[in-house]
This record gives C-alpha cells, sequence and structure tokens, in this order.
C-alpha cells in the first residue's frame, strides 16, 4: 500500500512537470514545420546572382602561389559584384585577387559593403544602419569574426551580416527567424546558446518521462488486480 502511494506522488508530479514541455514541444515543432525554411533563412529577401562558372589556368595558380608566403589551403573562382575573382584561402586568413589580372582586391570596406547590399537585396530594401563587428551578437552565432552588419528598412526588419574577409552575405536575420529562433530554443530546451541537444536540462526532461512512463505501468498494475471484499459479520 505504501508503495502505491509513493508511486502516485510520483506519477502526479513528474506529469505536472511533463505536461508543460510537452505543450511546448508539440507547439514549437508545430510552429517550426508551419514556416517554410527558405524564408527563415532570408532567401525571399535576396536577388538572385549570376552563378556562372569561372575557370583559370594552371599557370594562374603558380604565379599566385610564387606570391603568397603562407601555404595554400584551397582556392576558387567565383564572381563577386560582377567581376570573377580568385579566392585564396590559407591557414591565417583569405586573399582575393581579380581573375584577369591577379592584383589583390581592396580590403572590403563601407563603401563596398554598401555595393554588395544593392547587387544583392531586393531594391524596396533600405540602409538603415551599417557596423563593423568584432564581438557578434547571438543571432550571427556560428559565423566568424569579423562581419559586416547591416540593418535594413523594411517588411520584418532583415538584418545582413557580410564576411569582412570574403565579402559573402553569411547570414540574413528577419523577424521571423528570430521567432523561428525563439521556438528552437523552447524545442531543444537550450536556453543560452540554442545549438546544445545533450544539456542536463534535457536529461532530467527525459529522465522525469521515464520516471512518469514506470510509474504508470505501476499503477497500471494495481489497479488491474482484483480487490478483496470485505465479508460482512
Amino acid at each position: 500500500m505504501r508503495l502505491r502511494i509513493i508511486t502516485r506522488k510520483v506519477h502526479k508530479w513528474m506529469g505536472l512537470l511533463l505536461a508543460i514541455q510537452i505543450l511546448l514541444w508539440f507547439l514549437s515543432g508545430f510552429l517550426m514545420s508551419f514556416m517554410p525554411i527558405e524564408e527563415i533563412h532570408g532567401d525571399h529577401i535576396l536577388q538572385t546572382t549570376d552563378r556562372k562558372a569561372v575557370s583559370f589556368q594552371p599557370e594562374t595558380l603558380q604565379a599566385l602561389s610564387a606570391n603568397i608566403s603562407t601555404p595554400i589551403k584551397s582556392v576558387q573562382t567565383k564572381l563577386w559584384l560582377g567581376q570573377s575573382i580568385i579566392e585564396v584561402t590559407t591557414p591565417h586568413e583569405v586573399l582575393r585577387f581579380y581573375a584577369d589580372t591577379l592584383q589583390a582586391l581592396p580590403a572590403i570596406d563601407e563603401q563596398q559593403v554598401r555595393k554588395i547590399i544593392a547587387h544583392r537585396v531586393l531594391p524596396h530594401y533600405d540602409i538603415k544602419v551599417i557596423r563593423h563587428l568584432s564581438q557578434l551578437p547571438a543571432e550571427a552565432r556560428g559565423r566568424d569574426a569579423p562581419l559586416w552588419q547591416v540593418k535594413l528598412l523594411g517588411d520584418e526588419n532583415p538584418t545582413i551580416y557580410i564576411s569582412a574577409d570574403t565579402g559573402e552575405i553569411v547570414a540574413v536575420r528577419t523577424d521571423r527567424w528570430r521567432l523561428f529562433d525563439f521556438v528552437w530554443m523552447l524545442h531543444i530546451m537550450d536556453y543560452d546558446e540554442r545549438t546544445d541537444f545533450n544539456h542536463p536540462l534535457l536529461y532530467l526532461t527525459a529522465l522525469s518521462a521515464l520516471l512518469f512512463t514506470i510509474s504508470g505501468i505501476i499503477l497500471l498494475v494495481y489497479g488491474l488486480k482484483p480487490t478483496r471484499k470485505k465479508r460482512l459479520p
């Protein structure tokens, strides 16, 4: 009888602890599945760009190697602001060169950032403020500093993050992404970094669910046992 009372209390309190989180799991899962992932990534505010392949000769790579003193990790060619460039990655930095002259591109400044926005973002968005960041906000987590932050005026209050090394847009953040990020935090229960699936709070919730299930099974067994009827004198 004592085990039954203790089990009922455990079952009740575990159910109370789990009820809110289970509700949040269902609600957050529904909202995340309802939102188109392309709009979460902010692709809908960007213009499509020419992805035409750019090639270069082996002699070009040899000429570049002769002028770079550090080891080369990778080399890629691409179109950037309508120009063919070669991007060389070394262990310490990213170097960019014009593909036709092999001259180094200047460092990315605010004027070039404005050109990137004009080239990549839909024209009905206006620039509100531009900042060069060495310390990144939470919504730019997972990206490498330094970045250029460009806040825009328009629907969903977009913020564009541009790599100060490559000039590429590395993140687009909108109000829709911020809502998704908040819901994601509730779903994985990581209220700090919002990236960790393996943390003590999640372990505790899983353990609570296990205790809730076991206690429910024990109560079910007790409920299935026939009760003895007392004989009347």
